[in-house]
């Protein structure tokens, strides 16, 4: 899990301590210096080769740090001797870091090319730096500032351009990045669009130490004498002067402390990050914070919690509640109430510049008020969180045994394979990278995770999501057993309001914060929408609706339909991942206008299966045809295939969006480049897409982090919409909405087949979406299709045991 930032409470009074408080004097003093050190020649007394006096004189006079041994003035030469040292470390730190960073997102975009880049820069490491640095600058003496920065990109970028790697590979896989890729999106935008705008913070840590190491190396080169460098240089006074050290210190110390004061200054400041520490408060300052006394029953207890983002947008309208020891509490209500925001406030986190109101007292402490270091104590001693989107919080390098190791390590390893058990996992899934994990199976591995780590309370946003229907009942009979038999307090969220009631002592009912509910935005004119996307039963009144869309679903594949066009045939789909066979000659067909739900228990190969048909996964083999147009299997680029292509919305909204741009710039972009949709018309259409998703305009103006999950969700709904594709692949699309906006996502998406023929592959398992709104289903177990047929048969007599446990 990403480290949680705190937010400090109005009229509170915070002081700098720590590593943060010097922070600011020392930038401004290196920045100072610097400016000094550049603009030096400007203001030296005399000419940096003007004798003055005698050799090595002492300070006095004319000469505030005294003469060097040619009786020049120390401090101007020190003055004019800082410009090249700098200027030529500054390039070397930006042309460094930039290539490494386009090489690093390259790699992980492209793996082909990063084995290969890995490669070269294993042999250009295998030589060490600093020899391989003297030996080339010696065979070419003349090559003066031009080799120095030649041999430093040499050897510098192997090393740098490594570490953007492993912070792009992160980026990679995240949905948005996903969703250009599956777009055709160039190479040149992964890298300068999606990827490296990602890596700032990244970028200006390595900005600052590879400025460091220059600084360091151009000494180095310098005091050696192996470069023709220039002769006012901080090095070269060094060397020069060292012989008179005794008589003059001056002469070599101040060029020293220069070098230095620039060197770590910079570091310092690069690498600490702004701060501020607050007096933790306990109960006993309750009343201060305007909580009343807290019993002793408590757990913790929210009052008048209020969180605003950066934009003016109210995330999460004044809330209060408590929570008991033992018990366990749901909070409920429609997408974007504001449910994730209020349960990881309990941690101490607001979203990204938002601000909050009112007080949140957590077993004893108002989280609000804790300083870094005691807020990560009081989540490692007191609390757990699984969020919405477990597989973004766990390292997709790690096995599973070492995520369970380092979430307890005072477990033993009959404890891990216990805590598996219980979240009906097996010991061959200890062995497993998270990366070759379900989504089911990752929700299940951080489940597993914060249970391990027995404490006093638990916070799951969304624990029964995506989980087949036998597999989601043992799981909420798990949370319930931890609150009754554990002694857990537990605060989770759903949208399964029959399976959450089942199991909570205590139900929340949160709404929207704006008085206009994100289920009633005004329908626009469906003759004025270019979509003829307009979804209807927006207030989640499906009576009379199964009826229609029985309709819609005959209409569509009526067996008289014989010269219906098939949008997608798949044949003979094989996958693998990590060595291991995921899927497994799986084919079918899937007319124009039709709903195939693919469904199956949690690690059956749906998600491979629909990366496989987007073009993300890598290792299949197979026959895809579009609109009866051949298409590569694997990671290859189908620009060529356009608006009538394939879109994929992924299961996990967190990642489904890219941070630095807001929904207008995201739903612009596949308008613009696949729809060929005018600039003028863009805004009307981007309107136009957020009301077929059930968001009202003014979202068009929002990022990410001011959406909640299910909004994510249909923003990354109406991101694939404006591609207009020939297949719409949708991934556990609903498990992050409510009831009523679920029901309207799937109209809307009915209406998109009888309206446009758009084939939809829904990968689900709500089995009442299933039945009430596909044409066709598949089953998949252990990356075979085990039953097909006609949603409504197959569920209602299923042949095969995978099929009956998705009926709970």
């Amino acid at each position: 899990m990403n480290r949680p930032m705190s937010t400090p409470q109005p009229g509170e009074q915070a002081s700098r301590s720590g590593v943060a408080w010097w922070r600011y004097p020392v930038a401004g003093g290196v920045g100072l210096f610097v400016l000094l050190a550049v603009a030096g020649p400007l203001f030296a007394p005399y000419s940096s080769d003007q004798a003055v006096g005698m050799p090595f004189a002492q300070p006095g006079g004319g000469a505030l740090l005294g003469t060097d041994r040619l009786g020049r003035d120390v401090l101007s030469h020190l003055l004019t001797g800082g410009t090249q040292l700098l200027a030529v470390s500054a390039v070397i730190a930006v042309a460094v870091t930039v290539l490494s960073a386009v090489v690093g997102a390259i790699a992980a975009v492209r793996p082909r090319a990063g084995k290969v880049i890995e490669l070269c820069g294993d042999l250009v490491i295998l030589l060490p730096a600093v020899l391989g640095i003297l030996l080339v600058l010696t065979a070419w003496p003349q090559g003066g500032v031009a080799a120095l920065i030649a041999v430093s990109l040499l050897f510098g970028v192997p090393y740098c351009a490594r570490i953007f790697a492993a912070s792009a590979s992160t980026i990679a896989a995240s949905g948005y990045v996903e969703a250009a890729v599956a777009s055709g999106e160039s190479l040149s935008h992964l890298v300068f669009r999606e990827i490296l705008p990602n890596l700032r913070a990244v970028f200006t840590t390595q900005l600052g130490l590879r400025f460091v190491v220059a600084v360091y190396l151009v000494s180095t080169i310098a005091f050696l004498g192996v470069s023709a460098l220039g002769p006012d240089n901080w090095a070269i006074m060094v060397r020069d002067n060292a012989s008179g050290l005794l008589l003059n210190p001056w002469a070599v110390l101040a060029p020293s402390a220069a070098i230095a004061i620039v060197a770590v200054g910079v570091n310092l400041v690069v690498t600490s990050g702004p701060g501020k520490r607050r007096t933790p408060k306990t109960a006993s300052d309750a009343r201060g914070c305007g909580i009343s006394v807290v019993d002793s029953g408590d757990a913790a207890v929210v009052d008048g919690l209020r969180v605003v983002a950066d934009s003016g947008a109210v995330l999460l309208a004044p809330l209060s509640f408590r929570l008991k020891s033992g018990t366990v509490t749901a909070l409920t209500g429609a997408s974007g109430a504001g449910k994730s925001t209020a349960m990881r406030a309990l941690l101490g986190h607001l979203p990204v510049g938002a601000r909050g109101q009112g007080a949140v007292l957590v077993a004893g402490h108002d989280v609000f008020a804790l300083d870094t270091g005691a807020l990560r104590t009081f989540r490692r001693e007191h609390i757990a969180y699984v969020g919405q989107d477990p597989g973004s919080e766990l390292n997709p390098l790690l096995r599973v045994r070492a995520v369970l190791a380092e979430a307890a390590p005072d477990s033993s390893d009959a404890d891990r394979l216990a805590v598996l058990e219980q979240v009906g996992l097996d010991a061959t899934h200890l062995r497993r990278r998270c990366a070759r994990l379900s989504g089911g199976q990752q929700r299940r591995v951080a489940l597993a995770r914060a249970i391990l780590r027995r404490p006093r309370i638990l916070v799951l946003d969304e624990p029964l999501a995506g989980l087949h229907g036998t597999l989601r009942t043992d799981i909420a009979q798990l949370i319930s057993d931890l609150a009754t038999e554990n002694s857990t307090t537990v605060l989770l969220s759903g949208h399964d309001t029959e399976a959450v009631t089942a199991i909570a002592d205590t139900v929340i009912e949160l709404h929207p914060p704006s008085e206009r509910s994100v289920g009633t935005v005004a329908e626009p004119d469906i003759g004025d929408d270019p979509l003829g996307e307009v979804p209807a039963g927006r207030n989640g009144d499906s009576g009379g609706q199964a009826t229609d869309l029985a309709a819609t679903a005959s209409a569509i594949n009526d067996p008289s339909s014989s010269e219906q066009a098939i949008a997608l045939h798949a044949m003979g789909i094989n996958a693998e991942a990590g060595g291991r066979v995921v899927l497994e000659g799986v084919g079918f067909s899937l007319p124009a206008g039709a709903a195939l739900a693919v469904v199956g228990p949690s690690g059956a190969g749906k998600t491979t299966l629909a990366r496989v048909i987007a073009g993300l996964h890598a290792d299949a083999a197979g026959l895809l045809e579009v609109g009866g147009v051949r298409i590569p299997v694997g990671q290859k680029r189908r620009i060529k295939v356009g608006a009538n292509g394939i879109q994929l919305v992924t299961q996990n909204p967190r990642a489904a969006l890219n941070p630095r741009r807001t929904v207008e710039q995201t739903l612009a972009r596949p308008l613009r480049r696949i729809a060929r949709v005018p600039k003028r018309e863009t805004p009307a259409r981007v309107t136009d897409l957020l009301a077929a998703v059930e968001l009202p305009a003014h979202f068009a103006a929002r990022r990410p982090h001011e959406l909640s999950g299910g909004q994510r969700q249909r923003v990354a709904l109406a991101r694939a919409l404006a591609a207009d594709p020939a297949v719409l692949i949708c991934d556990e699309i609903t498990t992050a909405l409510d009831t009523a906006t679920a029901v309207a996502i799937m109209t809307l998406l009915d209406r998109l087949r009888a309206d446009r023929c758009t084939a939809i592959i829904l990968i689900s398992h709500d089995m009442t979406l299933v039945r009430g709104h596909c044409t066709d289903l598949l089953v998949l177990d252990h990356g075979r299709i085990v039953e097909t047929g006609a949603p409504a048969a197959v569920l209602a007599a299923p042949s095969h045991q995978a099929t009956a446990d998705l009926l709970g």
